[in-house]
């Protein structure tokens, strides 16, 4: 008799194990295709950023082609502007945060 009870009891903890393995299992089953998911979202919005920017870059290389060709600018101006705003040549109306020039951040 009491090895049928040992027996049931075993049984009975393997049973609860198993089912708490099993719930434990879905659980993150769900987390992975939810994860899933979100990367392929923001994959799909990396790409779209992506394209913006090339076209943003066609964009300004049109531009500088336009300026160049009409003779409203010359390279140095280019240059000058490209410097300005990639923070080679800050101007105070700059919107750029400059710890130099602003002091520091709170």
């Amino acid at each position: 008799m009491s090895v049928a009870i040992a027996l049931a009891t075993a049984v009975a903890a393997v049973a609860a194990g198993w089912t708490r393995f099993y719930r434990s299992e879905r659980r993150l089953v769900g987390t992975v295709k939810d994860l899933s998911e979100r990367i392929r979202e923001l994959s799909a919005r990396v790409e779209a950023a992506e394209a913006d920017v090339a076209h943003a870059v066609t964009q300004a290389e049109i531009s500088e082609s336009l300026l160049l060709e009409k003779g409203i600018a010359d390279e140095e101006d280019i240059e000058a502007a490209r410097r300005r705003f990639d923070g080679g040549d800050p101007s105070a109306s700059s919107s750029r945060y400059l710890p130099d020039r602003d002091g520091d951040l709170h």
